[in-house]
């Protein structure tokens, strides 16, 4: 059983009970610091769909940080863990480390504040307005070079704060965003044929091509998983 706590300004706060491992989760650029039987880990930025470990005793919780984002908190380049699950410590320091832990073990004893983690999320929205406004730019399909010039400089200013910042370059957060963007609409029911033109796509092949890069399943197979 999956469930999740959205907070107002987009990260969440989610819960994994009884999984096996083995699900698919669609790559999303995100980063997780996640909570199984006592550990705390940090799965980097994923830019592939992956498998999801089994659940400890209790179950499993995750704090998600939106695209962009965790570099606030973990103080790292993200490009080091991108597709990667680390412990907690190997990636920041000790006072970070310790208000993680502090505020995610005590969920694996039954419910628990949330006030750290909601002070977290506001502490990132705050900081993060360079990212975001790459995360619209990048959903519109804006050309790197033009972002480049308005928001690094240069280019080559631009991939370095990219890898820094994301974990990966421009051109795999369009894809992810369009991914993101594709599994809403195929969730809506538009016609697959429609989603690919819709969504950005060359055409429903390069859609499929994406798709089983990034998501793990077929888009068909996607729009039956939903259901």
């Amino acid at each position: 059983m999956y469930s999740e706590h959205l907070f107002t300004h987009g990260e969440a706060l989610w819960r994994s009970i009884g999984s096996a491992g083995g699900a698919t989760v669609p790559a999303d650029g995100c980063v997780d610091v996640i909570l199984r039987d006592g550990r705390v880990e940090v799965a980097g930025p994923s830019t592939r769909w992956l498998a999801t470990g089994r659940d400890g005793a209790t179950g499993s919780f995750g704090f998600r940080m939106q695209p962009g984002r965790a570099r606030l908190l973990l103080g790292i380049d993200l490009a080091a863990i991108a597709d990667q699950l680390v412990p907690l410590d190997d990636v920041t320091d000790r006072r970070t480390a310790a208000r993680f832990r502090e505020a995610m073990i005590p969920l694996e004893a039954g419910p628990a504040p949330v006030g750290t983690l909601e002070a977290f999320a506001v502490q990132l929205a705050a900081s993060s307005r360079w990212s975001d406004a790459i995360r619209r730019a990048a959903s519109e399909a804006a050309k790197a070079r033009d972002i480049a010039s308005t928001m690094s400089g240069s280019e080559r200013s631009f991939r370095r704060q990219m890898l820094v910042t994301f974990g990966y370059g421009y051109a795999t957060l369009v894809r992810l965003e369009r991914s993101r963007r594709a599994r809403t609409l195929l969730r809506s029911g538009m016609p697959i044929a429609d989603v690919a033109a819709e969504a950005g796509y060359a055409d429903q092949p390069h859609l499929s091509r994406e798709f089983r890069r990034l998501v793990g399943s077929s888009p068909a197979q996607f729009v039956s998983s939903a259901a």
